[in-house]
């Protein structure tokens, strides 16, 4: 009876103590929103949060993610951003760092990371995260943008190479797209097919740029006369003799003609090589962009990470920041998994395709020849009228009439907008 009595006292005190509330505390949660890129990014994204989830349980803290599909992605932080109901962490296209500072929707970051650490990040990085003196955010990837060609039809068409690590002049490229036209090759992929705007942009300033133009003035509060300055217009009419002389397409149907052979050179970027490899193999080179001018440019920046003025903890939404933009925990899976340019100096002996050709290119354009598009509020309404005006005289119209049409456009938002933060 009495060990009856005692077993159930033992199975009454397991019911108590399994009915009993659990008063570990709930994790604090850092809300993060990302954008949804490829899936082997989405991925890495997700084994990223699980990875500094583990690291910080002791601190009972959690990164939770969101993914929004990037056409969505801006009304969608708007209309968080006008309920009050901002995540602790946002990612952000470089570009449109200034918009979000202009905003007052991001907070400066610079205090959780050492003058060392931010010294390791590409100058790129720094630079289009920076507004007002303030740095607002950081990437754990950059990008570039090179010409690619195919060594054999160059041979073939008994095209000249120029010296390791440089380009041509724009009268070298121009020679060479002749010498391939009459060998009966198409020359040259401009991708002039690409539906979005920022293609436009990103792809072809860095011409105008080589030949000293700029697309708004260095306060960010001046386009007319800057855009449509006559440097810029001389720069634009070189740049519509590729296809007045039949050099590239208007508008091709194929988006990799290089790849499928039908072009002996492409103007694009790092997201290609890996891609250009498989087909072409020994016969890929890479050399940096023609350029108009004395100096090569490039242009750089992609995706990065800003903390928001919402944000409940900073420091517990700081830690993500530093966890996703480390060399280990950040940046070698999300570039093992998009094929972007490492960020960071220290990162770079994680990758070591980057010690030779074409992936060196990458590196040396970063660090000696990168530039960020402009940090302007406006930038999404430059983009889009700078891109307008690239396809118009692409089809034949007039450089001058093109960018005095746009640079008016964007100065009337500009002054409505009060200048740069």
């Amino acid at each position: 009876m009495r060990a009856r009595n005692l077993a159930l006292a033992a199975l009454i005190a397991a019911v108590a103590a399994g009915c009993a509330p659990d008063r570990s505390p709930a994790p604090h949660v850092v809300r993060v929103w990302c954008q949804q890129g490829q899936e082997a990014e989405n991925q890495a994204m997700r084994a990223m949060a699980a990875a500094f989830n583990e690291a910080h349980a002791a601190q009972n803290l959690e990164a939770q993610l969101t993914f929004f599909p990037d056409f969505q992605y801006t009304e969608k932080v708007s209309i968080a951003a006008a309920a009050r109901d901002l995540p602790d962490v946002l990612a952000l296209d470089g570009p449109t760092v200034a918009q979000f500072v202009d905003a007052g929707l991001l907070r400066p970051i610079a205090a959780w990371f050492s003058e060392e650490e931010l010294a390791d990040f590409a100058p790129t990085i720094r630079a289009q995260g920076t507004i007002g003196g303030e740095l607002y955010a950081l990437g754990a990837f950059d990008s570039a943008l090179v010409l690619y060609y195919d060594r054999e039809l160059l041979t073939r068409a008994e095209v000249e190479l120029p010296a390791a690590g440089r380009g041509w002049t724009w009268d070298e490229f121009l020679a060479a797209c002749a010498k391939l036209k009459a060998a009966g090759l198409d020359p040259v992929a401009l991708h002039m097919d690409i539906t979005g705007d920022e293609w436009y942009t990103y792809a072809f300033s860095p011409l105008l740029w080589s030949a000293g133009g700029h697309l708004i003035s260095a306060d960010g509060r001046q386009v007319e006369g800057v855009l449509n300055a006559p440097v810029n217009v001389a720069a634009l009419r070189r740049w519509r003799e590729v296809f007045e002389r039949d050099f590239a397409a208007r508008a091709p149907i194929d988006p990799d003609p290089f790849g499928h052979g039908q072009t002996a050179m492409d103007w694009s970027g790092h997201w290609m090589v890996r891609s250009h490899l498989e087909t072409k193999d020994d016969r890929l080179g890479a050399m940096p962009l023609p350029t108009l001018g004395t100096q090569t440019v490039a242009a750089c920046g992609s995706w990065c990470w800003g903390l928001t003025q919402d944000a409940r903890d900073p420091d517990g939404a700081a830690l993500w920041l530093r966890w996703v933009t480390d060399p280990v925990h950040g940046i070698q899976p999300i570039v093992a998994a998009n094929g972007a340019v490492p960020a960071r100096a220290s990162a770079y002996p994680l990758f070591p395709e980057y010690a030779d050709p074409p992936f060196r290119l990458f590196r040396e354009l970063q660090e000696t020849a990168g530039r960020a598009r402009p940090r302007t509020p406006v930038y999404p309404t430059l983009t889009q009228h700078v891109a307008a005006a690239l396809r118009d005289i692409a089809r034949g119209a007039d450089p001058q009439e093109c960018l005095d049409r746009a640079a008016a456009q964007v100065q009337r938002r500009l002054d409505r907008q009060g200048g740069t933060p």
